[in-house]
């Protein structure tokens, strides 16, 4: 085979490839390149190395036929993908029964929390009532105290008039 210069168009050409390809096939196999003084960038393509490095391929007439290589590929990227998505499926399966275990336990959380929240309402009602009474309770102790207080006053007082009324008329009278 022999040797040219080639812009990566041409040389897209011949190997049946976009010219964006053959620039990178160009890269790849480390060609030698030059500007030509027409602007564009000739590439020196040895074909035998290309040849070696990789097989020419036809430029397709349909872009939409695929060659027998492709479709195993793609018929097994499909098969992959599908298992993917089924097994995607079921991690979402796991995570929503997941999500609704814990949605249950935090609804029996809140009941409960619930219960105690009415059972401590309940206690603190009655250790209001409680403080109640003894406030009651205490009032009455002072009233009692104070109501024994003047009782014995008035004892004594009484007292002290039946002793004088005990005291004959006529020390009374001096007295």
């Amino acid at each position: 085979m022999a040797e040219d210069w080639l812009t990566y168009s041409e040389l897209g050409e011949r190997l049946g490839v976009s010219s964006e390809a053959a620039r990178q096939k160009a890269m790849r196999l480390r060609l030698r390149k030059q500007s030509g003084n027409d602007g564009k960038v000739r590439v020196w393509v040895d074909w035998q190395d290309v040849a070696a490095s990789t097989t020419a391929r036809k430029p397709k007439d349909d872009e939409t036929d695929e060659t027998a290589d492709e479709q195993p590929y793609d018929e097994r990227t499909i098969a992959a993908l599908k298992a993917h998505i089924e097994s995607l499926r079921e991690a979402v399966q796991r995570g929503e029964t997941a999500f609704h275990a814990e949605r249950a336990r935090a609804d029996d959380e809140r009941a409960r929390a619930d219960r105690e929240r009415d059972r401590a309402d309940a206690e603190r009602g009655r250790v209001d009532e409680l403080l109640r009474r003894v406030a009651d309770l205490a009032t009455g102790a002072v009233q009692q105290a104070d109501n024994d207080r003047r009782t014995g006053e008035d004892l004594a007082r009484l007292r002290a008039e039946l002793q004088q009324m005990r005291r004959p008329w006529w020390k009374r009278l001096v007295g």
